[in-house]
This record gives structure tokens, sequence and C-alpha cells, in this order.
């Protein structure tokens, strides 16, 4: 499945983002039980969104390559690899030892499908990785602490971590994220970002206490697409579907450089949005418990913390494996 071509200007600079999109239509068939919070399906509701707003046609839209062994092994134990080809729902209790070492459970359940699920959605995040690495696009997409924690011995000061109490707002956040991403940018240079947008902090989430809008979700995407390095979009958490699908719908529009209309356009899951059937809902009446001076604090101490840092980090890159050792 491969249609595409540049994406839309974007800011002042009005420079096109060729934007790279992984989809697979059956993500969302898997289904992690009855109880659990997670659900594939908001994958299919998204897509649903994008197309419907006629975003598909401006992206190259790829269905990901299950990720082999051999690639997930590069990043985890071959053991646990094993464990997850192995298990099965009726056959979990086989592996207790298992299950607690690798902290499969309630949290991450096992379901039918598993390791098929995870082929899935690692080969989405590798094939955009791939396409990253040989410059075939400039933003991938693949929606499928402590302020104390900040690494040791040489890693000092490498690691960041930003604590927030509940209710955090637009502003709150952006007053945090902006200065703290541009110090990071400064200090790291890096060549390529992999921004992590997990829904599960905007407002009305079932699981989160925070208080964040759409637009302000998105504008963390805005902002680091405007640093110009290849960008790596990935989904993450977020528990409420209709909150989920309108984030990362729009978050598309953004990596595109466009904009998109409030009002939802027909589609096959519109009662999802109900009822006022638009792309932003309103964010909750809550408190926000992160005071002017709690924030001021924070942004100052890592401020401080980023300064420490000198120079980029030396990291020693490997020499790019050739293209049949990697996922297309």
């Amino acid at each position: 499945m491969d249609t595409g071509g540049n994406s839309l200007p974007s800011g002042a600079d009005g420079k096109k983002r060729k934007v790279s999109y992984y989809y697979d239509p059956e993500v969302g068939n898997y289904y992690y039980g009855q109880f659990h919070p997670m659900k594939p399906h908001r994958m299919r509701i998204t897509h649903a969104l994008l197309a419907h707003y006629g975003l598909l046609q401006n992206m190259t839209v790829l269905r990901p390559n299950p990720a082999r062994e051999r690639d997930i092994c590069r990043f985890h134990a071959d053991d646990c690899v094993k464990f997850l080809k192995m298990v099965t729902p009726e056959t979990q209790q086989n592996y207790m030892m298992q299950l607690r070492r690798f902290n499969v459970g309630d949290d991450c359940p096992v379901f039918h499908g598993l390791y098929s699920f995870c082929q899935t959605y690692a080969g989405g995040s590798i094939g955009g990785a791939v396409k990253l690495n040989h410059k075939q696009c400039d933003i991938a997409i693949n929606w499928a602490g402590n302020i104390l924690d900040i690494g040791f011995g040489n890693g000092k000061y490498y690691a960041v971590n930003v604590p927030l109490e509940d209710g955090i707002d637009d502003e709150s956040y952006q007053s945090l994220f902006k200065p703290i991403m541009s110090k990071v940018m400064e200090v790291f240079r890096p060549q390529a970002v992999v921004l992590q947008c997990g829904a599960d902090s905007l407002s009305g989430d079932k699981l989160c206490c925070f208080n964040l809008s759409v637009k302000g979700h998105a504008e963390c995407v805005r902002f680091m697409r405007s640093f110009d390095v290849p960008l790596l979009l990935l989904g993450g958490g977020g528990y409420t579907i209709r909150n989920v699908a309108s984030c990362w719908c729009y978050e598309t529009a953004v990596a595109l450089g466009t904009e998109i209309d409030n009002e939802l356009p027909p589609n096959e899951y519109i009662e999802y949005f109900g009822p006022d059937y638009t792309l932003h809902a309103p964010t909750c009446n809550m408190e926000n418990k992160n005071s002017c001076e709690s924030l001021n604090k924070i942004r100052e101490k890592i401020l401080d913390n980023l300064s420490k840092l000198q120079h980029a980090p030396s990291v020693q890159f490997q020499e790019r494996p050739p293209d049949t050792e990697l996922l297309q």
C-alpha cells in the first residue's frame, strides 16, 4: 500500500516535509481483553479520520513489514522474544517465572496474537527509522520521573525527567516543554529525534490526570518539527478512544504542515465523537496543581543540569548496515 508525495509547506520557512506513514489494517483486530483500557481499535479510527480528512494523499502510506526475529533480538533478549512467541492465554500458567521476569501480566497481558502484534508495530517503527536513515522522508509516523533521575557516572545529566502534578494545562506544559527541549536540542545536537506521542496526558483520559487539549499536545509536535531534523513520531498511551484518534489525526496534520477543520467529516466511526462531533473536545474544569513557583523551579533546575553538558555526547555510530540487512 503506497500512496504518496510531499507534504504541504509549514511555517515561515515554507519547506515541504516528506512524510511516511505506517499502518496495518489488521492492527485494530487485536484485543487485550474485556477489562484492559488499551484498545488497538483506536488505530483503525485514527486511520479513518486521516482518510476522511484527505490527509493520506499528502504522504506516503506504507504497510509495515513484520519485524523479523533477528531484528527484534537486536533490542530485546533472545529468551524474552522466544517467550513472546510461545506463550498464549491458554498456556501462560506454564510460564509463571517468565511472566514475572518479563513483567507480563495485568498491565501487559498475554492475548491471542501477541507476538504477531509485536512484530507489526515494531516493524512500523523500524521501517520508519530505515526511511529516515536513508533520507527517504523527513518525518515518519507509526501511531501503532523524578527530577533527580539525571543519570549517573559518565552518563550524569544525560537523562532528563520532568515531574508534574495533576491538572497541568497547555500553558503550564509549554512553559516547560519549549525551553527545556530547546536546550536539549542545543546541547545534544541530535541527528534524529524519536518523539513518542502518548495521548494519556489529554484531558478526560481514563487513567491519567492531566488536562492538555489536543492542540496543546500537538504544539509539542509542531515545536519539534520546527528544528528540521529527521523526526520519527510514535504512538503510546491513551485510553479514551475519541481522544487518541483526534490527537493523532491532528498531529499527522501538524506533521504535514496543514490545518484541518474542527468539524468532523462523515465517517464510519462518527458515533465515538458525540454529542458534539468535533475533533477538539473541550478540556475539563479541574484544578491545576502545578504552581508557577514550582514550574519555575523545575525549569531552572533542569536547564542548569543541561548547562553542565558542554558538548554533544561523543557517541561512536556504527556503519549503516547494507540495504539487504534492513527492513524496507
